[in-house]
């Protein structure tokens, strides 16, 4: 079993490409060192303007229909700061990928107690390679492994391709890593 060690916002997240290297390593190799290393997007805010205004026109441009879109609708309706706030006060937050000062793609997620819900998932396709999708959802599954209090993860909903594929990628390695990787998605980690 490999033991995660807990990161916080300012931690260097590089260390969470671990996974992606790992489950990657003979189909995916090459796409796994072209993706940048994620950064939390709730500490990058604080200081930067070009992460703020990426968060708040995904706030206020969600995929039509989805669950994001419902239970935000009236947040759209605030001044942008005060939409961040309540955001991050509702548990939501994302990991986002930078090149120089542009940021180009993201993976945004909830918290639900001891849980993450990855609900989206975007890559600039100007300056990403087929897979950098997987390296982030990745690399997400390990971000949340290395937090204490998470006791479980899922990207996506059960019956979309998205998070039957993370699932059948992770699944092989689940006994030596400890986790339990369930049919609808979501892995377990044994604590």
């Amino acid at each position: 079993m490999i033991a995660a060690t807990p990161l916080s916002c300012t931690d260097d997240l590089t260390h969470v490409r671990w996974l992606a290297r790992r489950v990657l390593a003979r189909t995916l190799a090459g796409v796994v060192e072209h993706v940048p290393a994620p950064l939390v997007l709730g500490e990058l805010v604080t200081r930067s303007a070009a992460a703020r205004d990426y968060a708040v026109w995904w706030a206020r441009h969600p995929e039509r229909g989805g669950a994001f879109e419902v239970r935000t609708r009236g947040l759209r309706l605030l001044p942008d700061a005060i939409v961040l706030r309540l955001l991050f006060a509702l548990g939501y937050d994302g990991l986002v990928y930078e090149r120089g000062e542009r940021i180009v793609g993201h993976l945004f997620f909830q918290r639900h107690g001891a849980t993450l819900h990855a609900f989206s998932t975007a890559v600039d396709e100007t300056t990403a390679v087929a897979g950098a999708s997987v390296v982030m959802m990745l690399d997400f599954v390990a971000y949340a492994a290395a937090q204490p209090w998470v006791t479980r993860v899922r990207v996506g909903r059960a019956g979309n391709n998205t998070t039957r594929r993370l699932r059948d990628r992770v699944r092989p390695h689940a006994d030596a890593l400890g986790w339990r990787v369930a049919d609808d998605g979501w892995i377990d980690f044994q604590r």
